[in-house]
């Protein structure tokens, strides 16, 4: 897991997802929990939904549903992983959603020289 600027294209293999825009208040049946940081998601708080999809797993499916992409369900970010997501998204970096959100801004803090109190729990 690092920071990166390239984006890689989808092949056709594996799981990809759409980067929803803005946050939107969850509205399922009960609590979901975040992909990155695996914390409870309250129903009607904020968080980022992302739609995930595949190709065919095998050929049962490929007969049911043809060579499309399949939406196979919802990962959802918790409002500060969220918030960091957007913001490293915005100023250029790609980021995986299954890996902590934390890790890649303590990251972005050591490249970039900023410093932010708070998110390393060893003192100094």
């Amino acid at each position: 897991m690092s920071l990166s600027c390239s984006c890689y294209e989808y092949d056709g293999e594996g799981v990809f997802w759409y980067p929803p825009d803005w946050f939107v208040n969850l509205t399922t049946k009960r609590r979901k929990r975040c992909l990155s940081c695996n914390s409870l998601i309250n129903l009607n708080t904020p968080c980022l939904e992302f739609p995930y999809y595949s190709g065919c797993k095998d050929d049962i499916e490929y007969r049911i549903h043809g060579d499309v992409e399949i939406r196979r369900g919802t990962y959802r970010l918790c409002e500060s992983c969220g918030e960091i997501y957007l913001n490293l998204s915005s100023i250029g970096y790609c980021l995986d959603i299954s890996n902590s959100m934390v890790e890649y801004l303590k990251e972005y803090h050591e490249l970039t020289g900023f410093k932010k109190e708070g998110l390393d729990s060893s003192p100094e």
